[in-house]
């Protein structure tokens, strides 16, 4: 009887979140190409909500709340109550759905299982338990922690699921690498010497081993689409700092720059970083902190008062004699000169490239 009377209380047809959505964009006379572009969303995105094939994440429940003057709380309850509908209607199909729908808005899956890094199988059961396996959680609904302070291109917006399991496969290749404890001191000590590494090939090939002599893990993990991620700085415990590289733009001065940028991350302390991360850090816009490492990172590559004068005296014509000349009297590669030009706008980006190289040839431990 008790099921009869619950069963009597559950809507004759399960409600999508979408028909309320639809409601809302119809009453503000917004299509949904409109309320994709307020929240910065793809329109595909809206269109699958809208038609159930998409659950709505926290992420995109505080987007929705922000623009329409709801709380995110109201969208994932219509969210939870549609699923849950779905299973009491849809019976094995329904769950089926409903189970991958879960796993699909907390992971990449399809391409976690294209780089080999969960197995691939049709059984929900063995795909709920590779996906817990991959961020060792204990079931689907348990929120992954990590903490790491992120390096990224500001263009779009990032897929908050991607970026989280670049950075947990990062922790799992981090793990099988035995270096020493940190040592702060010879990290700090040691620092300004490392850009010269950049122009010696030997060096440069293993400064993952130089980095395990200072406790550092350095890893190399290819980045997943939609995460724009270039590197990641963060601890396995408080004796063990990583950082994690993508290698996306594979370019030697980025890596360089990239590479210090974590560096300073650790010195300063990102063990203790502002948070973990969670479903909308990948929105989040520069903080000042941001920006005061990366100009620290440029001036360990190149100190600003050298950079200056080499620029008073060489602009506006930047050859690749005067170019090559400043990179041999610092003692780095000339791939970082190009790149300081470049990115403070003395040069045109398609200026000197021959002398930008790949920086994946001469790193060793590629993941």
């Amino acid at each position: 009887m008790a099921t009869d009377a619950k069963n009597r209380n559950r809507p004759f047809r399960a409600v999508r979140p979408g028909e309320i959505l639809e409601d809302e964009l119809d009453a503000r006379c917004w299509t949904q190409g409109d309320f994709a572009e307020i929240i910065g969303r793809p329109v595909q995105a809206i269109n699958e909500i809208v038609a159930g094939k998409k659950a709505i994440t926290p992420e995109t429940a505080l987007l929705f709340s922000r623009a329409l003057g709801t709380t995110a709380e109201f969208w994932l309850n219509l969210e939870a109550a549609y699923r849950l509908d779905l299973l009491h209607k849809g019976g094995k199909d329904g769950d089926q759905v409903a189970r991958k729908a879960l796993l699909y808005s907390i992971a990449p899956v399809r391409e976690l299982t294209k780089r080999n890094w969960i197995r691939r199988t049709k059984n929900i059961e063995e795909l709920e338990r590779e996906v817990c396996s991959f961020y060792g959680i204990a079931s689907p609904g348990e929120q992954p922690k990590i903490s790491a302070n992120f390096r990224r291109s500001d263009a779009g917006v990032a897929d908050a699921p991607s970026l989280l399991a670049w950075v947990r496969k990062a922790e799992l290749e981090a793990g099988r690498l035995d270096c020493r404890p940190f040592d702060s001191g010879r990290l700090r000590a040691s620092i300004n010497e490392l850009p010269a590494y950049s122009s010696d090939e030997r060096k440069a090939s293993v400064i993952q081993g130089t980095l395990c002599d200072f406790g550092i893990r350095l890893v190399f993990v290819a980045h997943l689409p939609r995460t724009r991620v270039d590197g990641a700085a963060f601890w396995l415990d408080k004796s063990s700092p990583v950082i994690a590289m993508s290698l996306r733009l594979d370019r030697i001065d980025n890596f360089w720059f990239t590479l210090m940028h974590e560096l300073l991350h650790i010195i300063e302390g990102s063990k203790n970083a502002t948070g973990y991360l969670d479903q909308d850090i990948a929105n989040e816009p520069e903080t000042e902190v941001e920006r005061r490492v990366n100009q620290k990172a440029r001036d360990l590559l190149i100190p600003r008062t050298r950079f200056d004068a080499f620029v008073k005296k060489t602009r506006p014509f930047f050859s690749r004699a005067a170019v090559l000349a400043f990179a041999l009297e610092l003692g780095i590669h000339p791939a970082i000169v190009v790149g300081r030009l470049q990115h403070e706008k003395l040069i045109p980006f398609t200026n000197l490239r021959n002398l930008l190289g790949k920086a994946s040839p001469l790193l060793v431990g590629r993941k």
